[in-house]
């Protein structure tokens, strides 16, 4: 369920986002990112998924998401050969003030879920929550790291705040 969850929600999610929010003005092109800007997540092992590749693609060639957004990366997370649950990181380009990248990321969150997200925090950082995604049992949050928007899903809140600070942990 996580990797379908992951494969549909990333060619929405980028769309949404980037025309619900002012959009800023790049020469530059939108790309698949190379797996290297994930945080490592041992034991998680990434996979990748051939459509969920193709529609970071599709969605990046989208104007309003290329006037925000360089690039994109969609992994399923992997337990023991099992998914258990996914992550998508966007980053921004450069004409987008880091003061406001937040903004982008309730609108990424519920785009992805397709539920209104909450407001919260993992440790100290400011987090955006919705349980229930797409009325499943798959919970996201969504955060802004430095120049990137990270989202993970995973079954239940539990379950997706533990990755998602292990991400953070990783990554900081």
């Amino acid at each position: 369920m996580a990797a379908s969850t992951g494969s549909t929600g990333t060619s929405g999610s980028s769309a949404s986002a980037a025309s619900s929010s002012p959009t800023a003005v790049s020469g530059a092109s939108f790309g698949l990112l190379p797996e290297s800007v994930l945080a490592p997540m041992t034991p998680l092992v990434y996979a990748s998924d051939p459509q969920a590749d193709m529609a970071m693609a599709a969605s990046g060639a989208q104007a309003t998401v290329n006037a925000v957004f360089d690039g994109g990366i969609s992994r399923t997370l992997n337990y023991q050969g099992k998914a258990v649950g996914g992550v998508e990181v966007y980053r921004f380009n450069a004409t987008v003030p880091a003061a406001g990248r937040a903004q982008f990321v309730p609108i990424m969150v519920q785009s992805f879920a397709q539920k209104v997200p909450t407001p919260s925090t993992l440790g100290t950082t400011p987090v955006q929550v919705a349980d229930q995604a797409r009325n499943t049992n798959i919970t996201v949050v969504g955060w802004t790291h430095g120049q990137e928007i990270i989202i993970i899903w995973a079954s239940g809140i539990p379950a997706t705040q533990q990755i998602a600070q292990q991400y953070m942990a990783q990554s900081a």
